[in-house]
């Protein structure tokens, strides 16, 4: 009796032994997913959190990719760089990640793109990143392991001086942040403002902690600019806003225009009537309806429009809108470059061979070996904030 027990409780712990070693050796799609989800710039982070995991959640109960299920391990930066490398570390070495998407800012991402060699042709870690960020710096001159889906500073910039030269506004000052996206946004406005006729009349800067810029403001009101150009995302474009109105600029004929870092419905909400008629460029997301049938985003935008908002119960943001672009271009390089699991050399290589013609939510991408964020001035609409909403500008 004692042998048949000894005998059944080999043969039990052999099974557990053998299913366990089959579970751990399931062949799985990791990507680590690295969002300021708190702090200051939780208004990026949290909907492209929540854009990751439903998207996870919608790609393996179709089947997953390649007929393997994706794991999107989602990690906090709170918007530090510092943490944000941390976190990118933790994923790379200790969890196993084939990719990352995000970080959500262009602080962290250049952070987590020196500390991980991702500029370099031979890193130490093969990983690619899909950075939800827009900062130059990322992607000009071409760093082989970073991509990005925002339409970057250059191409926002450019659209929006393009529409102040249609407008005949010739006039304009500029006050900015005081950070790599800041710093960024200005010198391509200083660019591209020459090229369309457009004066900048006087520039001002402010901290991403400053808590009042009307004497920043009050500078530029004073050389007679036709409008203002702010620079920045978060908590500080909320104060120049509130601050522009209590000033009454925007009854001395001055336009107030914001960043393509204000895409949030969060930030008409925080902004109040201070943010009636303020004009911004954008994605499509945030005027999906508006747009005619024969735009070759509409359906993509709808239907992630839709599904966004029945899961959440909030209105869709541009950000969701990069982490949407950001993981599903990684699912397009999988798909169409056979890639294997823990692969990250070859995603790499498709990320910048294999996703032409991508359909996505910030415009229809074409990554190359010259362009790692493959979209063009195109992709951008002007909007215009009306009765606490986005519409497009006539």
């Amino acid at each position: 009796m004692k042998k048949i027990t000894v005998a059944l409780l080999a043969l039990i712990v052999g099974l557990v032994w053998s299913t366990t070693r089959l579970d751990a050796g399931e062949a799985v799609y990791k990507i680590g997913a690295i969002f300021a989800v708190t702090g200051p710039a939780a208004w990026l982070g949290d909907p492209e959190k929540k854009a990751a995991e439903l998207l996870e959640k919608k790609i393996n109960e179709k089947g997953g990719v390649n007929g393997m299920k994706v794991e999107v391990i989602v990690m906090d930066t709170q918007g530090d760089p510092q943490t944000a490398v941390l976190k990118a570390r933790e994923l790379v070495t200790k969890r196993g990640v084939m990719a990352l998407v995000g970080p959500s800012r262009t602080p962290t991402s250049a952070a987590i793109m020196k500390a991980l060699q991702l500029d370099k042709k031979k890193p130490r870690f093969k990983v690619p990143m899909v950075s939800c960020a827009a900062g130059r710096i990322l992607t000009k001159p071409v760093k082989p392991w970073v991509f990005t889906t925002p339409q970057t500073n250059a191409l926002a910039a450019e659209r929006i001086v393009k529409y102040l030269s249609d407008k005949g506004i010739k006039r304009v000052g500029i006050v900015y942040v005081s950070n790599g996206f800041g710093e960024d946004g200005y010198e391509n406005l200083k660019v591209l403002a020459a090229k369309y006729g457009v004066e900048i009349v006087g520039a001002e800067t402010y901290g991403g902690k400053d808590r009042d810029m009307t004497a920043q403001l009050t500078k530029l009101a004073a050389k007679k600019p036709k409008a203002i150009i702010n620079w920045s995302v978060g908590p500080t474009s909320v104060i120049v806003t509130k601050n522009f109105k209590q000033l009454g600029l925007d009854k001395k004929d001055i336009l107030l225009v914001m960043t393509h870092g204000q895409g949030n419905i969060k930030y008409v909400e925080l902004c109040g009537d201070a943010a009636e008629g303020v004009i911004l460029p954008a994605g499509k997301i945030l005027v999906a309806q508006e747009l005619p049938d024969t735009d070759p985003q509409k359906q993509v935008l709808m239907k992630f429009k839709e599904m966004y908002e029945k899961r959440y119960k909030e209105p869709v943001s541009t950000f969701a809108g990069h982490a949407y672009d950001a993981l599903m271009l990684v699912v397009e390089a999988l798909e169409k470059g056979k890639v294997k699991p823990g692969d990250g050399a070859a995603l790499r290589e498709a990320l910048e061979s294999r996703t032409a013609a991508f359909v996505g939510i910030d415009g229809i991408f074409h990554y190359n070996p010259k362009d790692h964020n493959g979209l063009s001035v195109e992709d951008l609409v002007m909007l215009k904030i009306e009765k606490g909403t986005f519409r497009l500008t006539k």
